[in-house]
């Protein structure tokens, strides 16, 4: 079996180490640095510049507003978007209808987010706000996915519950606002899901990663972003053991 480069940061350490288990339970050596002997490598959201075989040697190549061009670019419905800083007569809030979500080009966890649910608040962003670049147009949401992708292939797809009662109100889904992942294997094998996320890791030169996708309350699905540092924290989630079982596959064939 071959010996394996895992790159990775140690924001991601969690993960790795159970990635790291996953290899070598299949059989692989794993190391974790290239000053040390490997024949193919697995990036943990950081890109490799040498001459090996590697999954996500590019990753990472876009900020996040660049991401949302080349989606639209490789006709993945994704969030409206914009650069903030731009001639105010430009925006039309009769076409964008409100809120409308400040970014930053860079953001961890959700924590870029800025909800603009007024005109006047919108207009503060555009006039003293020099951290955030540019808006999202917020879609109402009827629920939203995250998909693990590896080249033509959807593995596994997990739903983001919220853990409340009744039904969410929020403008950001993630796990700092109270929600869950469920597993729903069931729809492995949905196009309507399963294809955009396809093309959308494509979009951004990627070889895998874990796609958040929404569907919106007009049943239409949208490409939220791509994580290359998915949160895996059991060895026991079947992500975590699925993925490792492709790089051993995808591995052992070059």
């Amino acid at each position: 079996m071959k010996t394996i480069y895992l790159k990775g940061s140690k924001a991601s350490n969690t993960a790795i180490k159970i990635m790291t288990h996953h290899l070598e339970e299949l059989g692989h050596k794993i190391v974790r640095s290239a000053d040390n002997p490997f024949e193919v490598g697995l990036s943990w959201g950081r890109s490799y510049n040498g001459p090996k075989p590697f999954l996500n040697k590019h990753v990472n190549m876009y900020d996040k507003f660049t991401c949302f061009s080349e989606f639209e670019r490789a006709e993945v419905l994704c969030p409206t978007t914009f650069p903030i800083h731009i001639n105010n007569d430009s925006y039309n809030f009769n076409n964008c209808p409100l809120p409308w979500l400040a970014r930053k080009s860079h953001h961890t966890k959700g924590k870029d987010i800025l909800v603009c649910k007024t005109q006047g608040e919108v207009r503060n962003v555009i006039n003293h706000d020099r951290e955030h670049t540019f808006f999202s147009v917020f879609i109402p949401t009827d629920t939203e996915y995250r998909v693990w992708v590896l080249g033509n292939k959807a593995f596994a797809t997990y739903e983001k519950v919220y853990k409340g009662k009744g039904e969410y109100e929020g403008f950001m889904r993630n796990r700092r606002f109270g929600f869950k992942f469920i597993k729903r294997d069931e729809l492995i094998g949905t196009h309507l899901i399963e294809g955009p996320c396809i093309k959308a890791v494509a979009a951004l030169g990627m070889d895998w990663g874990a796609v958040d996708i929404l569907k919106g309350k007009d049943g239409k699905y949208y490409v939220l972003e791509i994580n290359s540092m998915p949160h895996i924290d059991s060895i026991q989630r079947s992500s975590g053991v699925r993925l490792a079982k492709h790089v051993s596959i995808w591995a052992e064939k070059q």
